[in-house]
């Protein structure tokens, strides 16, 4: 599904194994054919939210557009995902900021989550064990906010 996860987990060993300093979230290039229609280029939520769940991108396309129609707002607004992303249970959360309060950039965020969605200047992107997962580097973007799966305790 995801071009360049074998690189990915070689890069993480060698970063353990101390031969390597990269930074805090590497970015892995994600495959544009996971589009349904690799023309439409302006689809970050769908991709964001498939990266980080595993759903589909299908599923969540359809998902997404059955909740914009509820709402009678294009499924890629913010308050179609947002609403979304409360559904299948996933929580908001806050902007990391450094010491100072400023916000910190993607690549810089120390104590990430291993998956989330993050929002970071009109962009969606995921967080897929650990790296950025998209088509294009926007690690140099700040964290506006982010989203993790709920945890439920039993």
């Amino acid at each position: 599904r995801h071009r360049g996860r074998d690189s990915f987990s070689q890069g993480l060993q060698q970063r353990q194994e101390g031969r390597v300093m990269m930074q805090q979230i590497p970015f892995i290039e994600q495959c544009e054919s996971i589009r349904i229609n690799p023309k439409f280029k302006n689809d970050c939520v769908v991709r964001a939210i498939s990266n980080a769940t595993g759903m589909s991108y299908k599923n969540v396309f359809e998902d997404l557009m059955a909740v914009g129609l509820e709402m009678c707002a294009w499924p890629n607004q913010d308050i179609v995902w947002m609403e979304y992303l409360r559904r299948i249970g996933w929580k908001k959360n806050k902007c990391p900021r450094n010491s100072n309060g400023k916000l910190i950039k993607l690549r810089d965020w120390e104590n990430h989550p291993d998956n989330a969605i993050v929002r970071n200047s009109r962009h969606l992107t995921a967080i897929v064990d650990g790296a950025c997962f998209d088509t294009w580097d926007c690690t140099y973007r700040p964290v506006n906010t982010y989203w993790t799966p709920e945890v439920h305790n039993v």
